[in-house]
């Protein structure tokens, strides 16, 4: 008679000790008791019986492999417990099923089965038992996760940007939050804070990861999986959040976040295509060339290109319209023309000293009349959060005690998700604290008055900014005309503005206080002090 052994442990700690050798030492007992002869004995190491993939039992389906091949020759599979076997009596019956179909006997050394009415009753319990067994570990095992989570502790790897304690591999129970990777924390927590921005997009965030020279832990370069991973599956952790996915609910974790609750909801918002912020335009910058796609062509209101003409001289730089269908077509026209013309009008736009003194006087009283608007808003954006806070947690325990099921939890949970996202959102818009409107002014004017000198110095990607600041449609150049009027910002209207105003404490015709008040917000960013040598 020839059979085969099977010993497992489900532990890296049973492997440390002699779980497997003491399993091997009963069994060849057992065998040579029975006359048996030993042919192969396979050792699973730290491996679980909870199912039959190869990836958790390789050396069992090793096993069932060798019995297969030698069909009627091996006739006894012995183990030391049923639970060694299978810890599932689906699996355990199943698995005898086929083993009998390989001439093949299961037998325990310390449990006494086989094929008798008694013993296969004793078998049925004792895989019974062993499946109990196994479901109350799971249980205890998740009960200990619960509390992890509840206290704000990850109980699982952490994801890219921290670090593993390995407290398993070390047998010890995880009980501190997971510190900051200092390598990766500090470049992940830059790419979240980009694309929260919404100017930047997920190929953005790629090659941004590949120029800081960032790897994985196991040394891989980022690719878009990473990507995909850092601004969805991890996101919550990044801001700080704690999933129970047994219960639900949303944990405070201990550990470092990344990105405020702000940041989290606009990241969550663009991903799933809620929330479409505005994106500057972006052209390529060329600083032999300041205004090229930004000055339009005056006959098609295309933007001009430049280039170098090589002639007897040497090389001349031009400015001209690209489009075969233009009168313009072809028609150079030589960068010092243009370039010097638009200082020209930029100097004719400035509005003077008594135009800003009029104006600040109505925008001061528009803006105390905002202030006060901005607070009522305010608050009853923080009550409806409230309400809807407290409506999230009447789902949760209506989900807890079967109101709902799991369908309906969900569906109510994003809605009420997707809510909160968008009045945090509006919130960020309600803030107006620590803005002093006269200190504001001041700043601006001083920007304003210099707008010839700023364009000169600044780089070619401040001017960029400069000329959608001061033109936010473009500005028109024709050979014969020269500039067109173009649409200014309402800052640098102000004196046309005030044109035809009977007082000078009210809100002049055509303004948008609104628009005007947030233009003076994004100039004043733009003190200009006399040793300062750009826009920023």
């Amino acid at each position: 008679m020839k059979g085969i052994i099977y010993t497992r442990v489900s532990s890296d700690e049973q492997v440390k000790g002699t779980s497997l050798e003491f399993q091997e030492e009963l069994c060849r007992k057992y065998c040579q008791q029975r006359q048996i002869e030993v042919v192969e004995v396979y050792k699973e190491e730290g491996e679980s019986a909870k199912d039959l993939s190869l990836k958790n039992r390789k050396k069992f389906l090793e096993a069932l492999e060798y019995c297969r091949k030698n069909k009627n020759s091996i006739t006894a599979f012995i183990v030391l417990r049923v639970d060694r076997f299978a810890r599932n009596t689906e699996d355990h019956f199943s698995i005898r099923k086929i083993l009998m179909g390989y001439g093949t006997t299961l037998y325990s050394v310390t449990e006494p089965i086989g094929n008798k009415p008694a013993e296969k009753f004793i078998e049925t319990v004792l895989a019974g038992a062993a499946e109990y067994d196994n479901a109350l570990r799971k249980q205890r095992c998740t009960d200990g996760m619960m509390a992890r989570i509840n206290q704000g502790i990850y109980p699982w790897k952490p994801p890219i940007g921290y670090k593993c304690l390995q407290n398993k591999k070390h047998g010890e129970k995880k009980t501190d939050a997971d510190p900051p990777d200092e390598n990766r924390f500090p470049i992940i927590q830059q790419a979240l804070k980009m694309y929260s921005s919404g100017t930047y997009t997920q190929k953005n965030i790629l090659d941004w990861l590949n120029q800081t020279g960032f790897v994985t832990e196991m040394g891989k370069k980022p690719c878009p999986q990473l990507v995909n991973r850092i601004l969805e599956k991890n996101l919550k952790f990044y801001a700080g959040i704690i999933d129970n996915k047994w219960s639900g609910k949303e944990i405070e974790g201990l550990h470092k976040p990344m990105i405020t609750k702000e940041e989290y909801f606009n990241i969550k918002m663009i991903w799933e295509g809620k929330y479409k912020p505005y994106h500057k335009v972006r052209k390529k910058d060329n600083p032999n060339f300041p205004l090229r796609g930004f000055v339009l062509c005056g006959d098609c209101l295309r933007p001009f290109t430049g280039a170098f003409s090589k002639g007897n001289g040497g090389f001349y730089a031009y400015y001209y319209c690209q489009n075969k269908s233009c009168p313009s077509y072809g028609k150079m026209i030589p960068k010092s023309t243009l370039e010097n013309n638009f200082l020209q009008y930029l100097g004719k736009i400035i509005p003077d000293k008594k135009s800003f003194a009029f104006i600040k006087v109505a925008v001061q009283e528009i803006w105390e009349q905002k202030k006060n608007e901005y607070y009522s808003d305010r608050k009853r954006n923080i009550n409806r959060i409230a309400q809807l806070e407290d409506k999230k947690q009447r789902i949760y325990e209506m989900r807890e005690d079967g109101s709902y099921t799991k369908e309906e939890f969900i569906k109510r949970k994003e809605n009420i998700e997707y809510e909160l996202i968008k009045l945090k959102n509006e919130r960020q818009d309600l803030s107006c604290d620590n803005f002093d409107i006269a200190a504001v002014f001041e700043s601006a004017y001083k920007y304003i008055c210099d707008l010839k000198n700023i364009w000169l110095k600044a780089t070619s990607i401040e001017r960029t900014r400069f000329e959608k600041m001061i033109f936010p449609e473009g500005i028109y150049y024709s050979r014969n005309k020269g500039y067109r009027t173009s649409k200014l910002c309402e800052i640098i209207r102000i004196k046309e503005l005030l044109c035809g105003t009977k007082s000078h404490l009210v809100t002049p015709t055509g303004l948008s206080s609104n628009q005007f008040i947030t233009e003076l917000r994004e100039f004043a960013e733009y003190e200009y002090p006399a040793s300062n040598s750009g826009i920023c």
